[in-house]
């Protein structure tokens, strides 16, 4: 979410090292793990994917009131707002670094269908996939962030 939110500053971005076959690598984690029968995606390559799939071209400001206040927690929650002006759909963004749930609202969208899809581990769990759900957003819409996830919303105009 930092490098969406900084795009005017950021240049450009990659992920390193991006193909690693199991049992002959350096360091952990890569993008994209593979052995002589088979390929295994990460977390990290399916949030790259999600990133791609729902990009903006137009970063909107926003802020994120969670229902707990401390720093510590505030640190490992972020947003990130984004439109698509060829679609028009508002693209909101939301991880969630913590081992517990976090509560939080959206609010001043004008509501309407959207799009919810959660990807949802420990950052070290070796299958997890994005679920996907139809969801209808109102004026002020409460979203619950699991432990350890990335939720993207994309708002049907």
């Amino acid at each position: 979410t930092g490098l969406e939110r900084n795009a005017g500053v950021v240049q450009m971005a990659s992920y390193a090292p991006l193909l690693a076959k199991e049992g002959h690598t350096q360091w952990s984690p890569d993008l994209i793990y593979f052995n002589n029968s088979e390929v295994k995606p990460t977390t990290g390559y399916y949030i790259q994917k999600l990133y791609g799939q729902h990009a903006g071209d137009v970063y909107l400001p926003s802020v994120i009131a969670l229902d707990n206040n401390q720093d510590a927690v505030k640190k490992r929650v972020a947003v990130s707002v984004v439109r698509d002006t060829k679609t028009n759909d508002l693209i909101i963004k939301m991880v969630n670094s913590l081992p517990v749930a976090v509560n939080t609202t959206i609010g001043g969208i004008t509501g309407g269908q959207a799009q919810k899809i959660v990807l949802q581990g420990n950052p070290a769990d070796k299958n997890v996939q994005p679920v996907e759900t139809p969801i209808t957003v109102a004026q002020t819409t409460a979203v619950e962030l699991a432990a350890y996830s990335f939720t993207v919303l994309r708002i049907r105009s």
